[in-house]
């Protein structure tokens, strides 16, 4: 919306302001000594300031302080990364306003990595307990390098690599409010001078923060979670190095926290009648309520399941340069039942088919994915002015994307759930790909590098012989970057992002809705990234236009009570961001982020999650439009428009004895989400403080936190979905299920490193 974005802008301009006046309020402040960060942003390793793209990268230590468990914690801290899920199933990371809106579907616009192997699945891309050196987040649309799911940028999971000739490891254990407990260790092993092997593993528990009136107990932790796995390297030459990786990441989460809205609750919208003639509005406009409580039914469950990935990779050394050769198995099952009623008296609440109460449960989890992949690459060497690379793609997999919708028996709480509905969508997808790049560097200071891939898709479903789909795309990245001076690097791009289209089995195989074609975006960049004031400060900050075409969006389906997805028109998003790191003393580190983004339907954008709502489908019943669809001027669905975060380290040397110690404060804010196109219900801001105090020498580190200090209530998403039980889709009416986000938690962190 204009007015929020003139607000956003506003506040950005104060912001700035105040970071201003303190960045110069201490120059005579001594350098402190930093360790240069390593990417692979653009699979070959390269200094984070070297890489002309927006890339933030939190190191090691940076999760530890900065308690980084889970993608939802990692979106607090990066500027232009938002996110939401559904107790780990539907996770949704959205990188610039580039929104997925078809929730259901087992692509994301986002891709996921972890040691650059894909992960295809949506369900279980928490890693918690991994391993990990460092995670990358790479902003814009990365089809031209990383390939698919990349349509909005790249999220990769750097595990920690074994090491030949060094043994070391690390024993860490959680104990924390609400029954938090973990334990979780590695062990680096040398065989040798030339080998080594890495095991790692760990597991934690969590009963989480939100009551569940009808029962007493808490949800939204999980009664497991668990990460077992090992690396070995070997060196068998000085131009030869193998790795082999193996993981096995389990969940078992709790039933997810939730609230239905009442309809009698919508407000706006179009006037309507429910199966029974009751008057109804079929939608609400407001900000939701703030939940701390829920009343679901014992019988629902939260998403179970693991994932075991193994990777091998060879990296050979010729002298024209280096040939990497990545092959990947990864095989993942989930499950997922939720309680969509969240009322104690459903059970007694008859359904309209007979035999039923309106208590129900839904699996929307992804139950199966199986992939393998492969990836071979040549990348020049470094010297000279040009560099290049070639490769080739491949991935297959097969995946079962499920919705189950079940009702219980009238007034038999324990009884059997009965099937109402079930889509079971398994497809074949193979995708072979030819990619490569060269770079120029013209002067000492201007470089031009140009990538492009080459990928053909093709789909099938596997229980409907004959039904292919097949999708052909060739997608560039223009890259310029000019080194103003040893400490500045200014850098602009071009490039195109595109995602494939899939089938709907939600529909029968003639009807229209079949199937979706793909939808791309241009993306236009220019960016600057430096250090200051005699290295201590260091500041990134980008400006970004991205033009969206054919965008996939769920719709209302006739005949069916679930939706399916369809292209509806044309979107854009623009912003800035900012990040800055400031080591006013030896001791004070401050860091703030900062994202103002404006992301837009276009004109003739039709949002058809709504459009039964506004009386625009085929089969509704409402007479008088309260609405429309056609959304164009409007805020992208379930996107801020405004991101900061503020964080203070002070570090205490030699407090007692060898023991340094460290005092930290996070804050974070999201201005709050609207549900839908029509921009009339506001999810609300998300407004967190977090605070940690440690004390460490050479072998041990403790640390006690409390995270949301203040106990800030928010909402961690809104969903709005038919209210079958109301007649819809016909009947227009709307229903929102509120998932709460954590309230306070406190623990402490013992970590031994030998």
């Amino acid at each position: 919306m204009s007015n929020t974005f003139t607000i956003g802008w506003s506040r950005a301009a104060c912001l700035g302001a105040v970071a201003g006046a303190l960045l110069v309020t201490d120059l005579a402040a001594q350098q402190n000594v930093q360790e240069e960060i390593v990417v692979t942003a653009r699979k070959r390793e390269e200094a984070l300031m070297d890489v002309p793209l927006s890339v933030t990268a939190l190191t090691e230590t940076d999760l530890e302080r900065q308690g980084v468990y889970a993608m939802e914690d990692l979106a607090q801290w990066t500027p232009a990364l938002q996110f939401q899920d559904v107790n780990g199933a539907f996770q949704n990371p959205a990188i610039r306003g580039l929104n997925q809106t078809d929730q259901t579907s087992p692509q994301g616009n986002v891709g996921v990595f972890l040691d650059g192997v894909p992960l295809s699945n949506r369900s279980g891309l928490e890693f918690g307990m991994l391993d990990v050196a460092r995670i990358e987040v790479v902003k814009g649309p990365q089809s031209a390098l990383y390939g698919r799911n990349t349509f909005a940028g790249a999220i990769n999971y750097v595990t920690k690599p074994a090491r030949p000739g060094e043994f070391d490891g690390r024993i860490e254990t959680t104990f924390g409010s609400d029954d938090r407990l973990s334990l979780s260790g590695s062990f680096n092993v040398p065989l040798g001078e030339r080998a080594a092997v890495r095991l790692f593993g760990g597991t934690s528990e969590f009963d989480g923060t939100i009551r569940n009136v009808r029962d007493g107990n808490f949800l939204g932790g999980w009664d497991k979670r668990d990460a077992f796995g090992a690396t070995l390297f070997f060196e068998p030459t000085d131009n030869t190095r193998i790795t082999l990786f193996g993981l096995s990441n389990k969940v078992d989460n709790d039933a997810p926290p939730l609230a239905l809205s009442d309809a009698a609750s919508n407000n706006c919208g179009s006037p309507t009648m429910n199966l029974s003639g009751v008057p109804r509005m079929t939608l609400f406009c407001g900000k939701h309520d703030l939940v701390t409580e829920v009343n679901l039914s014992q019988g629902g469950k939260g998403l179970k399941g693991d994932t075991k990935l193994y990777y091998g990779k060879l990296e050979q050394d010729f002298s024209i340069g280096t040939l990497t050769v990545l092959a990947s198995t990864l095989d993942s099952e989930y499950t997922l039942a939720i309680d969509t009623s969240s009322n104690p008296n459903a059970i007694n609440i008859p359904f309209f088919i007979p035999g039923l109460s309106v208590q129900s449960l839904i699996d929307a989890s992804t139950p199966r994915g199986d992939a393998d992949t492969y990836e071979i690459r040549l990348d020049s060497n470094d010297e000279g002015r040009f560099t290049w690379s070639v490769g080739v793609f491949g991935f297959n997999s097969v995946d079962i994307d499920t919705l189950k919708v079940f009702f219980l028996p009238l007034g038999d709480p324990s009884g059997a759930p009965v099937l109402f509905f079930g889509r079971d969508r398994f497809v074949d997808t193979e995708e072979r790909a030819v990619f490569g790049s060269v770079g120029y560097q013209a002067t000492d200071q201007l470089t031009f590098n140009l990538e492009l891939r080459h990928s053909q898709v093709d789909l099938e479903l596997i229980d409907f012989p004959g039904e292919k789909l097949d999708f052909a795309s060739t997608t560039p990245r223009l890259t310029v970057d000019f080194q103003a001076s040893d400490d500045l690097l200014i850098f602009g791009s071009m490039g195109q992002g595109v995602k494939h289209g899939n089938f709907n089995t939600n529909v029968g195989p003639t009807s229209p809705a079949r199937t979706y074609d793909e939808e791309s975006n241009w993306a236009y960049e220019l960016g600057a990234k430096g250090t200051f004031l005699d290295g201590k400060l260091i500041a990134t900050g980008a400006i970004w236009y991205v033009d969206w075409e054919d965008v996939q969006v769920q719709t209302a389906v006739a005949g069916s009570p679930v939706s399916a997805v369809q292209n509806f028109g044309e979107a854009r998003s623009t912003g800035i961001e900012l990040d800055a790191t400031w080591f006013a003393t030896e001791q004070l580190t401050l860091r703030s982020t900062l994202a103002v983004l404006d992301p837009q339907y276009k004109n003739g954008f039709v949002d058809g999650e709504v459009v039964a709502a506004c009386g625009e489908f085929i089969n509704t019943i409402i007479t008088q439009p309260g609405c429309t669809a056609s959304v164009g001027g409007k805020q992208i669905s379930r996107t801020s428009d405004l991101q900061f975060s503020i964080s203070g380290n002070y570090d205490l040397p030699q407090i007692f004895g060898n023991w340094d110690g460290y005092a930290r404060v996070d804050y974070s804010f999201e201005s709050g989400k609207f549900d839908t196109g029509l921009n009339f219900a506001d999810q609300g801001d998300i407004s967190l403080t977090n605070l940690r105090f440690g004390i460490s020498n050479e072998q041990w580190d403790v640390a006690i936190w409390v995270d949301n200090v203040f106990d800030e209530k928010w909402n961690r998403r809104v969903t709005s979905v038919p209210f079958t039980a109301e007649g819809a889709p016909n009947s227009g009416v709307v229903q929102y299920r509120v998932y709460p986000g954590d309230l306070l938690t406190s623990g402490i962190d013992v970590r031994f490193n030998f």
